[in-house]
């Protein structure tokens, strides 16, 4: 009776458009429920109609959707019990099926057709708009509308971009402007134009990169920092009439002031209004395999010796590597049945979801209320929201993102030229850099990269002699060259020997010239794969665009194989050879796996350079904002630090007398080696140094027209003469900050910020007792730091009068009075130099003194082992022996198995290849810290690696001292 009335309810709320759901999946228990609802329906006149209840697509996913069921309630296979469907037939079950199994009720079949001509929902219909701008009241005067604000904004912008505004360019913000109109996305260039200058007057360091440096318009509204038109990059790339998806614009921020950025979103437009973007993560072969090995009743040893084996591979991948051997290679039995299953259903969790992540930076805004469109969840982090929708998902509604997306370097930048201004009383504007600095290039050439930005890697360090970068076009190249797609494409060869003279420069078809000029034949940027589609293929723009979005996405093989037919076959029209097919199929499938755009490369190189820039003339300014800027980049602090002594950097300790939290700089009375001194006058800025460094009657590389504008504009600005007022030889040693021993968490820093605020630095070590407010354990771990020497010499010292002053739990003056006379003073021997290295291991992880392999120096040198810089010295060929501590461990996917070594000593660092054969045979002796390799020298174009031979475990020093290493990262 209840079940009636509500079924009423119902009735009355929907009308015809309610339907009596039956199922008929085999069981007695849902048969008799069917038959009821089937005189329910019959009783009240509301149609029936028949489904599945459908969980899995075909019969066998059966075992899939249990391991999963198993997952999401914690329980195993064997115990699952009620969790799991009674039998298999809650499968997506073909017509013929379904008209035989309810041949007796053929009405709900036909009902299956009324109810879908009735479901005309579309995900496009939603295309909820943006939020309206409001036009702020200083323009109000000037425009009416948003179309009108933007295209002010934009040619005041221009105004200032170019000194010099040709027909080229005017033509092209003309068409831009028109386009962004029609489209009606004025309000979503105003909203990102907002946010910039919000970021700005914040002093927030923000940078466009992506697509949307491929637009004069953003570049013009400062959104973007590379000219789009001087690089003739492609503007349908960002934004095209034929493309059924709104523009995207990355927006990079200083990773630690970006929630101030996110928040001011949020308030400007409201909760309701916008949202973060969820991430759907999906099962990859760890992850596949050590679910379904827990699932399927593995031991947790046996599962994590599975799973470590997968690597990084896709589900499918790990499932085939454990059918061709690796399940036996683990320990296993192929022709146990429980193995077989394991095997399938890694197979069957290929590509499924795993869980839902916040994006990292993915923003929704709508004009509408959000929640009407999407759902809307609080986010794990406080004061976020998220919708559910996965960032993929979006173009099907018509939502529009932004990405606001945190940066370290720019966090790194921002800082050392606040440093800079500090210290040396220099402004320095970034946009005004000379871009052709010689010395810059000098030190990309010898691979000096240690803490710039994306040349910092093992690959990049290899990279860079041979490229031999002497204009930042390089520096964009350098970029686009390592990664998966040029890899995996065999591009990067075919192009070093190029552009050494090695072979000629030639086009699989005469049509390509002007697409590959500039990269020598051979294709390093997605805007010239879309370019070739069109024209060696006949690509339309659509297909066109469908291939960029394809090979933007990761992950994306099986659609760039489809993508590939097509070109083939249009390549064929058009007359291509065979070799030349095989060719760019194969170069533009590798690029499914990542390859790079060229206006994001050009955003990023302008990175690259600003951080050469500061490395360079700011060395200590660059290490104190990189160590502060922290976790960020592919080193350790311990080898930013060490890199800092290479280059005449003094790097002090850690001292509750002069440290604050974050490292600072001090004046540096020592003698700084050659270089650290900077002289207003030898800086690179080019309003400096542009009658000098530009000249009509030289002729200029493409990288050089580019700069065309700025090198104009720069000529009619000299420099003021101001070096006389200008603290511009300031020596500054580095002090590392209080943040880096371990423990001390965000009450100590808050405690100690206090503290100085109130009262200043500490001056005693009562001082620090009285006023630091730190906890018992605090100042345990500031002892063992050495963070009291300058105020109670000796760690044990320190520590012990810690602890004697801590277990003091009550004033007794009278009774310490009498005890006086008996008390002796406790003698304790002082830690040795090696001592208080691995104190500082320990407690900080990063040292200031010097390296552990020092320690070894005399050993290996009576074994004719040698150091990292002797080894880099070695002729090529030679067969050698080198010592060091490890400090990075990388097998990228695109290695084929090899592993490659970063070893760091007092000199300098060495870099090892491993053989796959040779790693798994000796992994654990290459998974020590500090390592003696043999191997065979190879030097080639200025890059020095040691092909391992053998391997021999350092003995141990005193102590064990853990050098930090970035493993597999």
């Amino acid at each position: 009776m209840c079940f009636s009335v509500n079924l009423d309810q119902l009735h009355q709320m929907f009308g015809n458009n309610l339907f009596i759901e039956v199922w008929n999946h085999h069981l007695h228990q849902e048969a008799l429920i069917a038959n009821g609802l089937l005189d329910l329906s019959v009783r009240t006149a509301i149609p029936y109609v028949v489904t599945n209840n459908v969980h899995y697509a075909r019969p066998e996913k059966r075992i899939i959707h249990d391991v999963l069921t198993c997952i999401r309630h914690e329980v195993i296979l064997s115990t699952a019990g009620r969790r799991l469907r009674a039998n298999g037939s809650w499968y997506m079950k073909s017509p013929q099926e379904m008209a035989h199994l309810w041949r007796h009720h053929p009405e709900g079949i036909k009902n299956t057709l009324v109810v879908a001509e009735r479901c005309q929902f579309r995900h496009g219909l939603l295309r909820p708009p943006l939020p309206a701008f409001s036009i702020p009241d200083s323009f109000k005067s000037d425009v009416e509308s948003s179309n009108s604000l933007l295209e002010k904004l934009v040619w005041d912008g221009a105004a200032l971009r170019y000194t010099r505004l040709t027909e080229k360019h005017i033509k092209q913000i003309i068409h831009e402007l028109s386009m962004i109109t029609r489209m009606g996305l004025a309000p979503y260039f105003l909203i990102m134009w907002d946010i910039v200058r919000f970021a700005r007057e914040q002093g927030i360091a923000v940078q466009g990169r992506g697509s949307a440096a491929n637009s004069a318009a953003c570049y013009c509204l400062f959104i973007t920092a590379v000219d789009p038109i001087g690089m003739d990059l492609l503007f349908e790339r960002f934004l095209s009439e034929g493309r059924n998806e709104p523009p995207d614009i990355d927006l990079d921020i200083a990773h630690q002031e970006r929630e101030t950025v996110l928040q001011y979103v949020y308030e400007k437009y409201g909760r309701q209004h916008a949202a973060m973007v969820c991430e759907i993560i999906t099962y990859r072969g760890r992850s596949a395999v050590r679910d379904a090995a827990r699932v399927l009743g593995f031991s947790q040893e046996q599962a994590d010796r599975l799973a470590t084996m997968s690597s990084y591979s896709e589900a499918a991948d790990a499932a085939r590597h454990l059918a061709e051997g690796g399940a036996v290679e683990a320990g296993l039995d192929l022709n146990d049945r429980r193995v077989q299953m394991l095997i399938r259903v890694v197979g069957g969790l290929h590509q499924l979801p795993r869980h839902r992540s916040i994006h990292v930076g993915g923003f929704v805004l709508s004009g509408e209320l959000l929640g009407d469109v999407v759902p809307i969840e609080p986010a794990s982090m406080a004061g976020r929201t998220v919708i559910q929708w996965d960032k993929d998902d979006l173009d099907l509604a018509g939502l529009i993102k932004i990405d606001l997306l945190g940066l370290g370097m720019l966090t790194m930048i921002q800082e050392a030229l606040k440093y800079v201004k500090q210290h040396r009383d220099i402004d320095i504007d970034l946009g005004r850099l000379n871009m052709r600095d010689p010395a810059i290039y000098d030190m990309l050439r010898r691979a000096d990269t240690v803490g710039l930005f994306q040349v910092e890697s093992r690959a990049q360090m290899s990279i860079l002699p041979k490229l031999n970068p002497t204009c930042f076009y390089d520096i964009i190249v350098s970029i686009a060259l390592v990664r998966p797609g040029p890899i995996q494409g065999n591009i990067i060869h075919p192009y070093l020997r190029r552009r050494r003279g090695e072979e000629p420069v030639t086009y699989l078809h005469p049509s390509l010239e002007p697409i590959l000029k500039r990269t020598l034949g051979v294709p390093l940027f997605q805007e010239q794969g879309m370019r070739l589609a069109v024209v060696a293929a006949g690509f339309t723009p659509s297909q066109a665009d469908h291939l960029r979005r394809v090979m933007s996405h990761k992950r994306s093989l099986e659609k760039m194989d489809k993508l590939c037919l097509d070109l083939a076959e249009g390549m064929k029209k058009n007359e291509f050879t065979e070799e030349a097919i095989k060719t760019i199929t194969h170069q533009l499938r590798a690029f499914a796996n990542y390859g790079f755009p060229e206006s994001h490369a050009a955003s990023f190189s302008l990175l690259v350079y600003a951080s050469a820039f500061l490395k360079l003339y700011f060395a200590p300014e660059f290490y104190c904002a990189m160590l502060n800027a922290q976790p960020m980049g592919f080193y350790s602090p311990a080898t930013l630090i060490r890199d800092a002594i290479r280059h005449g950097v003094a790097v002090r300790p850690a001292d509750l007398s002069k440290s604050s939290w974050d490292c600072t700089l001090e004046p540096c009375e020592e003698a700084s080696s050659p270089g650290t001194t900077v002289y207003l006058s030898d800086l690179p800025f080019s309003y400096a140094i542009a009658d000098q460094s530009y000249d009509e009657s030289t002729p200029q590389t493409f990288s050089e027209l580019i700069l065309d504008e700025l090198i104009e504009r720069d000529k009619l600005e000299p420099l003021s003469s101001v070096a006389d007022t200008r603290n511009t030889d300031a020596k500054l040693a580095l002090r590392v900050g209080l943040r880096y021993v371990r423990g001390l968490g965000k009450r100590a820093k808050d405690a100690l910020t206090a503290a100085w605020n109130e009262g200043g630095l500490f001056t005693s070590f009562d001082d620090v007792l009285a006023r630091s407010g730190l906890a018992a354990n605090d100042l345990k771990l500031l002892a063992r730091a050495g963070a009291f020497a300058s105020l109670f010499p000796g760690r044990r010292d320190a520590l012990w009068e810690t602890l004697s002053r801590l277990r003091k739990q009550h004033e007794t003056p009278l009774l310490d009075l009498l005890d006086e006379n008996k008390k002796e003073k406790k003698i304790m021997v002082p830690m040795s130099e090696l001592e208080e290295i691995n104190a500082d291991y320990k407690t900080l992880g990063l040292t200031t003194g010097r390296h552990p392999m020092v320690f070894y120096r005399k050993w290996a040198e009576a074994r004719k082992i040698r150091s990292c810089a002797e080894m880099n010295a070695e002729q090529n060929g030679n067969r050698i022996t080198v010592a060091g501590g490890v400090i990075c461990r990388q097998r990228p996917e695109t290695a084929k198995g090899f592993v490659f070594l970063t070893m760091e000593d007092e000199t300098g660092m060495a870099n090892v290849i491993i053989r796959p054969q040779l790693f798994e045979q000796l992994r654990q002796s290459f998974m020590s810290s500090y390592l003696a390799i043999t191997g065979l020298l190879q030097s080639e174009q200025g890059v020095v690696n040691l092909l391992a031979e053998d391997v021999k475990i350092l003995p141990s020093l005193p102590g064990d001292p853990d050098l930090p290493a970035r493993d597999f990262h």
